[in-house]
């Protein structure tokens, strides 16, 4: 969208002064969170390796794996943090702001600016990571309150959502609920705000997009179109997946039991069986025998909802067989005994 030179210029004005009023403090904070989990997590494994639960036990390191991973990451951003922490904050001269902002109109074609809500907007082109496609993203951003520690603040949004089967708050590899993990990019992309380089922040948000890093994503790009089975654990595509009417819980194929009535899928834990030929029925299709009060499929119901074993005891109490004429004498056609 073509934004008029003035407002432009006024948006320049705004971002000079947000940059002018930047607070001094940084945020040195330790990681706590990250060791906290860490910590969870080597409890959680040795409790399962002790159990004999060795499935469970890889399944958990894995995640611990990855959670020492983003630990070490953040440690080594506080290290930058520190270092840069007493580095003179140059404010850049407004026309250097405005050329900057007249760029993005040149680098990406879509961009915004909203002097109401105090936000600079530019869409991405349509992202495909290998081989899978993500689609178009808007990244926002805007100026931030005056008591925060950076000048600005922004977030990711999709255009045209792709989310795993797994999780639909997440769009990206690298985008959670809307917010990028920068990783290795954090320091670059802070330093470019504090500086007030604004193309040079929109650029490397939107190269940070087209990079996958397979150490740590949200949801890996291998498992995009594919999640465990919450029976057997199995890795399967959701080609080849169902899930549980009830509770939701994925399944492959081979778990899932089928309601022989309304033929939905259901986990072990939720499905249960007709009293009368033990398939298996979800609780909803059941119904009870009017006789024995027996919970039984539409199969096993006649008309007046008796269960076929009932129907069948009902039906030789009340057989009332044909009196068969004897008699001890013989009969001539005459009427007198033989």
């Amino acid at each position: 969208m073509n934004q008029s030179p003035k407002t432009v210029w006024r948006m320049a004005r705004f971002v000079e002064k947000q940059l002018g009023s930047l607070r001094g403090e940084t945020n040195t904070g330790l990681p706590e969170a990250a060791w906290l989990s860490c910590l969870r997590l080597v409890r959680m494994r040795q409790q399962a390796q002790e159990r004999g639960w060795f499935r469970a036990a890889t399944k958990v390191e894995r995640e611990l794996n990855s959670e020492v991973f983003q630990l070490m990451r953040q440690l080594v951003t506080l290290q930058q943090e520190l270092e840069s922490a007493s580095a003179e904050k140059l404010v850049p001269a407004i026309r250097t702001i405005y050329e900057d902002l007249l760029a993005l109109e040149e680098e990406f074609g879509q961009y915004s600016i909203d002097l109401k809500n105090k936000t600079i907007s530019v869409v991405t082109e349509s992202i495909v990571l290998e081989g899978v496609y993500l689609g178009a993203f808007e990244i926002r951003l805007e100026l931030a309150t005056l008591d925060s520690d950076t000048p600005f603040q922004y977030q990711v949004f999709a255009q045209d959502p792709q989310p795993p089967i797994t999780d639909d708050a997440v769009t990206h590899p690298h985008v959670q609920s809307d917010n990028v993990c920068e990783g290795d990019a954090r320091m670059p992309i802070r330093r470019a705000l504090e500086q007030g380089r604004l193309l040079d922040f929109f650029v490397l948000v939107s190269r940070l997009l087209r990079t996958y890093n397979p150490e740590s994503p949200y949801i890996a790009l291998s498992d995009w179109h594919s999640a465990e089975c919450s029976e057997c654990a199995d890795v399967v595509t959701t080609e080849d997946q169902t899930h549980c009417t009830h509770c939701e819980n994925r399944l492959c194929r081979e778990c899932a039991n089928r309601c022989v009535d309304c033929e939905s899928s259901y986990c072990h834990d939720c499905v249960t069986r007709c009293e009368i030929c033990r398939d298996d029925c979800c609780e909803s299709c059941l119904k009870e025998c009017a006789l024995c009060c027996s919970n039984c499929c539409s199969n096993c119901l006649d008309n007046e909802e008796r269960c076929s074993i009932c129907e069948t005891q009902e039906d030789e109490e009340t057989y009332e067989p044909d009196q068969d004429i004897t008699s001890s004498e013989t009969v001539s056609p005459a009427g007198t005994p033989l």
